[in-house]
């Protein structure tokens, strides 16, 4: 697996469509010499826009990004004593908004964070595969050498024995 673990939340299509529309709009606008036209570059920029993290293993820092067009921005910090990495099972929810209307969509996610100074976390992966979860899991608590928890169960926390996940791809539990 590689030293570097990236998450960006994906654009939807949608927003994809609208944002290079409206910077068209605004491209053609500034053209014409038509000063609003920045409104609409702008508008474009923030509908093309995604957030995410990254954690380099290797040399254990860490960044929230903001990624636009594949260029991605933040800062690295260095990632101070980790104790553990948890994989948790959330929601997440997608309001949408339009005019008047407005409606939330809330979608069943895992979520990896990395806990360090007793209770302070960092996210740094997302997905909807528990199989995906464990294996970024197990390979971020190899590389940094930290403990991994099983949280997928509300109430019901496990630590999970790495090397045997590792040999057989199976959760097997440490007491």
């Amino acid at each position: 697996m590689d030293t570097t673990i990236k998450y960006i939340r994906k654009v939807p299509v949608w927003k994809v469509i609208i944002g290079f529309a409206s910077i068209c709009l605004g491209v053609l606008s500034l053209l014409q010499l038509i000063y609003y036209g920045l409104v609409f570059i702008l508008f474009g920029v923030m509908m093309l826009k995604s957030e995410g993290s990254e954690i380099n293993l290797e040399s254990n820092t860490y960044r929230k990004i903001t990624s636009f067009l594949g260029i991605n921005f933040g800062s690295w910090k260095t990632l101070n004593n980790p104790e553990y990495v948890s994989v948790f099972n959330t929601t997440e929810d997608i309001t949408w908004r339009y005019i008047t209307a407005e409606t939330t969509n809330t979608f069943p996610i895992i979520v990896l964070n990395i806990f360090y100074e007793r209770n302070k976390k960092i996210t740094v992966y997302k997905t909807k595969s528990p199989k995906d979860a464990f294996d970024v899991a197990s390979h971020i608590a190899d590389a940094l050498l930290i403990d991994l928890l099983d949280a997928t169960r509300k109430g019901d926390y496990k630590w999970v024995d790495k090397a045997i996940f590792r040999e057989k791809g199976e959760l097997i539990y440490i007491d």
